[in-house]
């Protein structure tokens, strides 16, 4: 198990271009902008795969974009449950069972689940940060001092999910 010590989190590394984001619709604005700025990795930790920020056309647009754009491009996904976001018909699931090279979601360990945190992480350094995953309040940040503390976070929770049998076994 992993753990991760948010509570100075906001305030290490280099916070003077940080913003702070205080509702959903600026999280949503935040994540497909840092998305049209990645080159090789688009990193997601995140309960349920929030219909708010991730469940858009401009999102799907913007990945569809990065991984046509990019042969090594990887999307990784980790999520607690998906079976809300299956039922609902999810724009994330149905394209990663059409990007199956490049986009995977697999579930999040059991170890890893009792976080309350979210976050997007673009090439191992800009990212948004939501301390509370159900609160609107996020952090968008391009500090590779804290962006690392996300990626040391995700990889071995990455290294250790099993790939969803959910979205693997539903047929486009």
């Amino acid at each position: 198990m992993s753990i991760f010590d948010i509570s100075n989190f906001e305030r290490e590394g280099n916070t003077q271009n940080d913003i702070l984001l205080d509702n959903s619709n600026d999280v949503r604005e935040a994540a497909n902008t840092l998305i049209e700025s990645a080159l090789r990795s688009i990193k997601i930790f995140t309960p349920d795969l929030q219909r708010d920020i991730f469940d858009n056309d401009a999102f799907r647009e913007s990945l569809l974009k990065f991984v046509r754009g990019n042969r090594h491009a990887q999307i990784h996904i980790l999520v607690n449950d998906s079976s809300h976001a299956i039922h609902h018909g999810h724009r994330l699931i149905r394209l990663a069972q059409q990007l199956t090279t490049a986009m995977q979601i697999r579930n999040t360990p059991e170890d890893y689940q009792e976080t309350s945190m979210a976050f997007m992480l673009i090439d191992h350094s800009d990212f948004v940060y939501k301390p509370n995953y159900s609160s609107s309040n996020a952090l968008l940040s391009s500090c590779k001092h804290r962006g690392n503390k996300l990626l040391e976070f995700f990889t071995p929770a990455w290294e250790h999910a099993q790939v969803d049998p959910q979205i693997r076994s539903i047929s486009i």
